[in-house]
């Protein structure tokens, strides 16, 4: 049976409001590069579906940097919480 890799994203925006979102963005990069940890960058600032669909995954955070990742999926599929995870129901 082969394992499937968990994919990681990272939510972001290209133009951070401040300072410290820079620096939380750029401290999350830093971590995962030097482990290693292949991601991908979903920019929030360039596709406002980007930022709707962030939302929906976190009750509504829209606090950046933000990480997400298939195992969480996987979570909500064994918890039997889809619907939820996905924001279709509360």
């Amino acid at each position: 049976m082969s394992e499937e890799k968990i994919r990681v994203e990272v939510y972001g925006s290209s133009v951070p409001g401040n300072i410290f979102v820079k620096q939380n963005h750029m401290s999350v990069e830093s971590i995962l590069n030097a482990n290693k940890i292949p991601y991908t960058f979903v920019d929030i600032a360039a596709d406002e579906n980007h930022l709707k669909y962030m939302k929906r995954k976190n009750g509504g955070n829209k606090d950046l940097p933000q990480i997400f990742t298939t195992k969480e999926l996987e979570e909500a599929v064994e918890m039997r919480e889809v619907r939820e995870f996905l924001g279709l129901e509360k």
